[in-house]
């Protein structure tokens, strides 16, 4: 019997049979602990020329999303689907809505090509609503700081008009904003974070946000710093595994993450992200 992945997480018993010598294995499907919806998360990026371009699950012809691929992301269950990435820095929301045939094509600075923008807003939602997961986006977060993205740049203003047009309650502000030397301080995008959390939540109270707490360039975790200045205006931090350990910070609250873990191939890279999720402000 093949089990549902979201049933995985069971209690496992072994009793051995005195008369034949051998072990049988018994499943108790029922979880042991309260499993977030948010566990089971996947990621979607316009990764350009790549294999994993968002295009390549469109369907031209039917002008809608390839059944093959709607049919396995709904097999897959996720939770949740997160909408952006490093194509973030210099994603423009409004550039993907509208009538189809209007949308400017744009070019994909990072994973190379041209993105026609005919999946935007509209389209992403509907697939996440299809396949019963929760949508959310990364908002350009002033491009993470990065100055060659700054003409693309997205500000407070525009990820508020966003929430406002799309009236989803989930969003991540910031995306690998602490690596390398070309995006913000931590101060920077602690201060940032405070201005984009207010503008959006002025629009919708209710919203939850996620900010970024991984390591920055000195090698220390952004999240105790970000959680302590910012953690009243933002409701989870994420942090991306690629390769490494898990962070020390992390490990006496494991029974209490309530947040999200998810884990998706990076279209050709060969890294496999994983990104965690923890309550801010507790």
């Amino acid at each position: 019997m093949m089990l549902h992945r979201r049933e995985a997480l069971v209690a496992v018993t072994v009793a051995r049979s005195s008369v034949a010598e051998t072990s049988a294995i018994v499943v108790d499907p029922k979880p042991l602990f309260e499993i977030s919806p948010l566990l089971y998360m996947q990621f979607m990026e316009p990764l350009g020329a790549t294999d994993g371009s968002v295009e390549a699950c469109w369907d031209d012809d039917a002008d809608d999303w390839r059944k093959d691929f709607v049919d396995a992301v709904r097999d897959l269950a996720p939770g949740a689907i997160r909408f952006g990435g490093l194509f973030s820095r210099y994603y423009k929301w409004r550039e993907g809505i509208g009538p189809a045939a209007k949308r400017p094509a744009m070019r994909n600075y990072v994973w190379g090509g041209w993105e026609t923008n005919r999946v935007g807003t509209d389209e992403f939602v509907d697939l996440c609503r299809r396949v019963n997961a929760e949508p959310f986006f990364c908002v350009n977060f002033l491009s993470d700081g990065d100055k060659r993205y700054a003409a693309h740049a997205g500000d407070a203003k525009e990820a508020a008009e966003w929430a406002r047009y799309s009236k989803l309650k989930l969003w991540q502000i910031g995306n690998e904003t602490s690596y390398g030397t070309a995006c913000f301080t931590r101060e920077e995008a602690i201060a940032h974070t405070i201005e984009f959390a207010r503008a959006m939540r002025q629009i919708d109270s209710s919203i939850k946000l996620i900010g970024w707490g991984d390591r920055g360039r000195d090698g220390k975790l952004w999240a105790t710093e970000m959680e302590k200045q910012a953690g009243e205006f933002i409701d989870f931090l994420a942090i991306h595994m690629m390769g490494q350990d898990q962070p020390d910070v992390f490990r006496p609250r494991e029974t209490e993450l309530k947040g999200a873990s998810w884990c998706s191939p990076a279209g050709s890279v060969s890294a496999v992200e994983l990104e965690l999720f923890f309550p801010a402000g507790q």
